[in-house]
């Protein structure tokens, strides 16, 4: 593949009728992977259009887990015929991806006017960088290395960033769409110009628009994230993930969906939510304060239990609670929270830690901690953390 060839496109539409990128987002391989991300890094300019294609790539898929390979060609001849094209044309696909009408048929399935729910964008951004950053709409970007940002989104179209504050209403670009992008080792507090609440763990992508639309709300995480969301009948709030799709009018709950974990979790708090998988024919589920989602990414199931919910939102206070958690799991939420690598020998995921963990001490501090509950040897080399029985 050429990249000079890709440099010239110039719209997501060029992207996503182009056969070798269309079987790069629906069957990845290292090759590829490789390709794309040095292409990115090339042409940083074309990561926006690239994000928008792989959106809209990722949102056209049957209830079945994958296309067959030899269906490529079809599927590709019926999004050159159809009218998705004439609506890409037409219209800037971040700000009416929700409610853009696709007509496309795979196989003998044919799907008319269907609702697109989008994914997540892929992360053109460095979330394990020292600094947080944030991308705006029009492209430029804003680093911030305080360990506790406070970030204001007004419906004026100003963004505040701790004390400094930006015009971010008037641009012209293909996506309305900012994401925030906070390293491991830092948090965040930002509020909507809804007046939506969200409090931003480590190591998380949080992306939304300058302006809601006017039938929903629509955010778009990675990572893990606290929600206190404004209520508005009129207006659901969506919280899209890669795995699932959360639907509130005005509650309190907390979602967690890091790449690397096998789960995704949402645990509500108050009020009520409907979540389901983020595919397309799918059925929610109803969630009553105190219970859990849960999307596991190995069987692709969904399931829902009652939980103490303080053991999953007490980040937001400065300390983790456990309870029987494996210790494996402690060690990863302590390495994003610290921005610190912990590594621990085989055999000791079957050793279990339940205690709370104050994350105002030192990491060390915290470690001596569970070396004593759990009769584990902590050894420190070049600022790295090694876990042994």
């Amino acid at each position: 593949m050429e990249k000079e060839k890709y440099s010239k496109y110039i719209t997501s539409e060029d992207f996503i009728l182009d056969k070798e990128f269309f079987k790069w987002v629906l069957y990845p391989n290292k090759e590829l992977d490789q390709f794309w991300s040095s292409f990115i890094k090339e042409y940083p300019e074309k990561g926006i259009l690239i994000s928008e294609a792989i959106m809209i790539l990722k949102s056209i898929q049957p209830v079945e887990q994958e296309i067959p390979k030899e269906n490529l060609d079809l599927i590709l001849q019926k999004l050159k015929t159809s009218n998705v094209t004439i609506k890409l044309n037409r219209l800037k696909w971040m700000k009416y991806a929700a409610g853009l009408a696709v007509l496309i048929s795979i196989g003998t399935l044919i799907w008319t006017n269907i609702h697109v729910q989008p994914k997540f964008p892929i992360a053109v951004g460095k979330r394990a960088e020292l600094k947080g950053e944030i991308i705006l709409a029009n492209g430029s970007t804003r680093e911030f290395d305080t360990e506790q940002t406070t970030i204001k989104q007004t419906a004026s179209g100003k963004l505040t960033i701790n004390t400094d504050t930006l015009d971010v209403k008037s641009v012209n670009t293909k996506s309305d769409i900012n994401r925030i992008i906070i390293p491991y080792g830092k948090r965040s507090e930002v509020t909507l110009a809804d007046g939506t609440h969200i409090w931003l763990n480590s190591g998380s992508q949080l992306s939304y628009p300058n302006e809601f639309k006017k039938d929903s709300r629509e955010v778009y995480l990675s990572g893990e994230a606290y929600f206190d969301v404004k209520p508005n009948p009129k207006l659901p709030f969506y919280v899209i993930t890669r795995e699932i799709r959360i639907k509130v009018l005005g509650t309190s709950f907390n979602v967690s969906c890091y790449d690397e974990d096998n789960l995704t979790q949402t645990v509500l708090i108050k009020g009520k939510v409907s979540a389901g998988k983020n595919q397309l024919f799918t059925k929610d589920i109803e969630l009553a304060p105190n219970e859990r989602l849960i999307f596991d990414k190995k069987t692709n199931g969904l399931s829902k239990d009652h939980v103490d919910v303080s053991f999953y939102t007490s980040w937001i206070s400065g300390y983790l609670v456990f309870k029987n958690e494996p210790i494996t799991e402690v060690y990863k939420k302590l390495a994003r929270y610290y921005n610190k690598n912990i590594s621990a020998e085989v055999g000791l995921e079957k050793i279990s830690f339940s205690g709370k963990l104050d994350l105002k001490n030192n990491l060390e501090g915290a470690l001596e901690n569970i070396s004593f509950a759990s009769s584990v040897k902590v050894y420190e080399s070049n600022g790295s953390f090694i876990i042994k029985k």
